[in-house]
């Protein structure tokens, strides 16, 4: 399993972790981070179906805090497996916790807008 860091498309901050098998994209995470305010939120988590259960989601969180070692982390995940990975690492949830107020902002505009893509 390797990991590639990638700009994302969902906005000019955003940038993906994606989790590569056998030179195949298994998983993606969306996630924003201001380095000025010490703030990443976690937009997306996306991991292909037979390997939902497999630890791919708390590997690519934990290579994130150690890449931002810094940073706080948040989480906007809504969806039920991902708001457990969420739980399960500690994440604050909702854009309340946000610190930063750009994050804050860029989270409210693009939250839900990048329609979840089979990968």
């Amino acid at each position: 399993m390797v990991i590639y860091h990638s700009p994302a498309p969902a906005s000019e901050r955003a940038q993906s972790l994606l989790l590569v098998y056998i030179r195949r994209v298994v998983g993606e995470v969306t996630y924003e981070v201001c380095e000025h305010c010490g703030s990443g939120v976690i937009t997306q988590v996306h991991v292909t179906t037979p390997l939902q259960d497999s630890g791919l989601g708390t590997r690519a969180v934990s290579h994130l805090r150690a890449c931002y070692p810094d940073v706080a982390w948040h989480s906007c995940l809504t969806q039920r497996m991902t708001r457990d990975l969420a739980h399960r690492m500690r994440l604050p949830q909702g854009r309340a916790r946000l610190s930063c107020p750009h994050l804050l902002r860029d989270a409210a505009e693009n939250r839900g807008s990048r329609a979840q893509q089979a990968i």
